[in-house]
């Protein structure tokens, strides 16, 4: 008996040691954990309840570039007559002008005009004559349409009779600023191309300031008092769109993955130890949720519910800054437009071109605005009408058309692609889909065609209806992307997109949450930071 009693003692030693070692462990693990979860608070805490708060003033923010349909809107009927020196001469008055450089002298420009448009400019008509950056065309010159006088850089008092658009004539311009390089305003990098630029900044209500660039004259921004406020408490603290930051590339971009990256760990951590700590006293049958009190419960219960949700908005934010998007690839324009306008296939003058859309429509026309471009390389005129009507006329033969057929659809698509992928289907939509849309405040070009290919990644290239030219590109790669970072970060998902108020009560619930996370834990480390400054 005295041997059994022996072992089952030695037995109870073994276990008391193993609990002991186990606890300690568990311990010293936990204590690892809460160390982790506090110090990275301690850095990064107060930046995490800045995300959320600003966050959700940029639910509402307004974006300053004007739409496509915007712009055409502001635009008075187009007075044409035989006058005009038609695109070529005003082609040849503008070759003086050397290729427009930004200041921070990162943006490529094509060496030759791509096209251009025709279109009342501060009272006249002018040429606003194109050349191709990345995957778009901009205006760079701008040439009286009657006197070919070449008008780049365009003055401060063109830049502000066609900022008055904008606002109206009941409004006066208070003063027009040049800017050599972008405001916190205009911060975002696809503005860049467009200095240097005017503000012209008027006595309205809101203050409203249009943004006009020298060189081709284009309204690309107009910022209000609304828009300042969104923007200061906004997308400067949570896109980190501080001008000495921002202006340092690289640094800007080591920051945006870096610091949400180190969110992420943050949050993961306070997940974790904030499930470890639920219930702490099940085992005596008191089934409270937490052990703690006051302040700490509220950060403890609320990391339980929407401490994924830091996590999810962390890991989708750093992402914002990574991957592609759906608009048009490199080379597809070029592909179905042709390298360049052939000018000298340029044979049918501007009215001619309207006389002959009249004449094929049966009735008159008021036209405000004529792209000059071209069609896998057959150069031919984009009319836009008042009301948003658009029709093409061939710039050789003087044809006019609406829509292209589907079978050049098909083809042209094919062209863009730049692969012998087989067509799957070919359809005209009015309406956003999963993954061609736009987001609050801006726009994707619509009606399109929308041709599908029996590709590896099951590409769909998106075309202009009337152009046929590249407006949207969707492969297996961007709907990856569409979903772990757009889906994610701005609830983008179909059934939510275009239905507010449901949208904005879905995504203010989730940045309610994740503010009273992030404040709770503000508030418990400056209490912390306090006493160990005693």
């Amino acid at each position: 008996m005295a041997g059994v009693e022996r072992v089952r003692a030695s037995e109870q030693r073994h276990r008391r040691t193993v609990l002991v070692r186990c606890t300690l462990v568990s311990m010293t693990w936990k204590r690892g954990l809460y160390r982790i979860h506090q110090w990275l608070g301690i850095g990064l805490g107060l930046l995490v309840a800045t995300w959320f708060l600003s966050g959700i003033v940029m639910m509402y923010y307004p974006w300053p570039a004007p739409t496509e349909s915007r712009q055409l809107a502001l635009l008075p009927a187009l007075r044409t007559d035989s006058g005009l020196i038609g695109f070529r001469a005003a082609r040849d008055a503008a070759a003086r002008i050397g290729p427009p450089v930004t200041p921070q002298q990162q943006y490529a420009w094509s060496r030759d005009y791509v096209g251009g448009r025709l279109a009342q400019f501060n009272g006249r008509p002018v040429y606003q004559l194109w050349r191709q950056q990345d995957i778009e065309q901009y205006p760079t010159g701008v040439v009286d349409a009657r006197t070919a006088r070449v008008l780049t850089p365009v003055s401060a008092d063109d830049a502000a009779g066609e900022a008055q658009a904008v606002v109206g004539p009941a409004s006066h311009v208070l003063r027009v600023d040049t800017l050599n390089e972008q405001d916190h305003y205009m911060m975002s990098a696809e503005y860049r191309r467009f200095y240097p630029a005017y503000a012209v900044h008027f006595d309205d209500p809101a203050r409203t300031a249009v943004y006009v660039s020298r060189a081709g004259g284009w309204r690309f921004g107009v910022v209000t008092n609304f828009t300042r406020f969104e923007t200061w408490f906004g997308a400067v603290p949570h896109w980190l769109y501080f001008q000495w930051l921002y202006n340092r590339s690289d640094w800007w971009m080591a920051a945006s993955l870096v610091l949400p990256a180190i969110a992420i760990l943050l949050g993961l951590a306070g997940v974790t130890l904030g499930t470890i700590e639920l219930f702490p006293r099940r085992r005596r049958g008191d089934w409270r949720v937490s052990g703690y009190h006051g302040v700490s419960k509220w950060h403890h219960v609320s990391g339980i519910v929407f401490g994924v949700v830091v996590i999810v908005f962390s890991f989708s934010g750093l992402l914002k800054v990574l991957g592609p998007d759906n608009t048009n690839q490199p080379g597809q324009l070029e592909r179905t437009r042709g390298d360049t306008i052939p000018w000298d296939r340029v044979r049918v003058a501007e009215r001619e071109a309207i006389r002959g859309l009249e004449a094929w429509l049966g009735t008159p026309v008021s036209v405000v605005a004529m792209d000059l471009t071209a069609l896998e390389s057959a150069p031919g005129y984009d009319v836009h009408l008042t009301g948003g009507r658009e029709y093409w006329v061939d710039a050789e033969s003087g044809a006019p058309r609406g829509d292209l057929n589907q079978i050049g659809v098909a083809a042209t698509a094919q062209r863009a692609l730049g692969s012998t992928a087989h067509v799957l289907g070919v359809e005209r939509v009015t309406r956003y889909d999963t993954y061609y849309y736009a987001r609050h405040d801006r726009e994707m070009h619509l009606p399109v065609w929308r041709v599908r290919f029996d590709d590896p990644d099951r590409s769909v290239v998106y075309l202009n209806t009337v152009t046929g030219l590249p407006v949207g590109f969707v492969d297996s790669e961007e709907r990856k992307w569409r979903w772990a970072r757009d889906a994610l970060h701005d609830l983008d998902l179909p059934g939510l997109n275009e239905r507010r108020p449901i949208w904005d009560l879905a995504l203010l619930t989730l940045m309610i949450g994740g503010t009273l996370l992030a404040s709770t834990g503000v508030w418990l480390l400056v209490r912390r930071l306090a006493r160990m400054a005693l």
